[in-house]
């Protein structure tokens, strides 16, 4: 078991003998750079032995099938050793944090630090929602830190003498317009319609390049009906889109969706100005409601759910990682009256989810979805905001 003692997670094996300490189990990914991982073992004195050996590794394993499916030598998971350092039989770190200097302080001799650097190309943490029928290893991507002893070079560890301690690999909280995968927010679409006379012009746009889970997503719509057809309704809809790294499949999930009846229908010639908001946030399983095959992340501390990050590449040369790639777009589509349902108006666009603090709250008065207001008076002006947005 865990515990939290002064910003100290501490484990300890179950014969009492090996504890291991980290000041904590969040580390993030700021594209340039990785939060580095500095921890400690401490070895009860009477166990330190010449001919036993403390090894501690960092582990990262990737599950992309059910374990039911694992029959007749099939396996369904993949594991990799990031790093690894039998720290009893090597020098300790050059540069040593507060923690460490003081566990060293404390216990001298028996105290062994460790330093681990994450590699480039790991993905972050998450984890596929699965059936509650289901009682094996959910797919996703997690990491651990493990910590086993070895005796007269034997490579089978036993458990009483071993360590499993989860930690959690986040992408940056801030923006992700350093990303090289950032894309304008904002699209105009122009099409003209299946056996109908004109077209349909809209213009689609977010207020921000990324959002949180939980916080409000403002989408701007923009409609010019020159057709001579009724425009009956719009559908709003954000998807999650994932993808193993070393697999050609791809999955999409709906996260959140909504209709809009108000200012509809739009007459030919008519315009519409639009304002909705969207709440990207995993459905309460409390509730019944949840998600199977959703991508999301467990908060360490708070033990929450939260939607997984949108996977983010410093360089566009690089975007090969170990793990899952997550990506979100936001459609919005147009209710054509008297038209075959291929000749409907639909734009995408890109939308960032950026990880969240555990203490990070957003106010809105809104549990779902919220319409806010809507202008069909004047005409319409495309302001061609994906110029605007573009990179300088």
């Amino acid at each position: 078991m865990s515990v939290t003692v002064d910003s100290v997670f501490t484990k300890m094996t179950p014969n009492g003998k090996i504890s291991l300490f980290m000041p904590q189990r969040e580390f993030v990914d700021n594209l340039s750079w990785i939060q580095p991982i500095d921890g400690a073992i401490v070895v009860d004195r009477e166990y330190i032995h010449p001919e036993r050996s403390i090894a501690v590794q960092l582990v990262s394993a990737v599950r992309y099938g059910r374990q039911d499916d694992e029959v007749m030598g099939l396996n369904l998971s993949k594991e990799i050793c990031l790093a690894n350092v039998i720290v009893n039989k090597v020098a300790p770190p050059e540069h040593l944090t507060q923690m460490q200097q003081n566990l060293v302080r404390l216990h001298g001799d028996a105290c062994f630090p460790f330093h681990f650097d994450w590699p480039r190309g790991i993905g972050p943490s998450l984890t596929i929602q699965q059936p509650e029928a289901l009682k094996g290893e959910p797919c996703g991507i997690r990491h651990f830190i493990e910590v086993f002893c070895l005796y007269r070079g034997s490579f089978q560890p036993h458990k009483r003498s071993s360590i499993h301690f989860n930690v959690d690999m986040i992408q940056k909280y801030g923006s992700a317009e350093k990303s090289a995968m950032w894309i304008p927010p904002a699209t105009t679409v122009s099409r003209p319609l299946l056996l109908a006379l004109g077209r349909v012009d809209m213009e689609v746009c977010l207020e921000k390049t990324s959002v949180a889970d939980g916080e409000p997503l403002i989408i701007n719509v923009s409609i010019v009906n020159q057709s001579n057809r009724n425009i009956r309704g719009m559908k709003i809809s954000l998807t999650q889109f994932y993808k193993l790294s070393f697999s050609e499949g791809k999955r999409k999930m709906p996260v959140n969706s909504t209709e809009i009846n108000t200012g509809f229908p739009i007459a030919p010639g008519g315009t519409l100005n639009q304002t909705v908001m969207l709440v990207p946030r995993v459905p309460s399983a409390t509730a019944g409601s949840k998600q199977v095959g959703l991508a999301v992340r467990r908060c360490m501390r708070s033990k929450t759910f939260q939607l997984a990050p949108s996977t983010l590449f410093a360089e566009s040369g690089h975007s090969d990682i170990f793990g899952f790639i997550i990506s979100y777009r936001v459609r919005v589509k147009l209710v054509v009256s008297q038209t075959p349902l291929n000749s409907n108006v639909m734009a995408e666009v890109p939308v960032f989810i950026v990880a969240k603090r555990d203490s990070e709250h957003f106010s809105h008065h809104v549990t779902d979805i919220e319409k806010c207001t809507d202008d069909t008076s004047g005409t319409v002006t495309f302001r061609n905001r994906s110029a605007a947005f573009a990179k300088s």
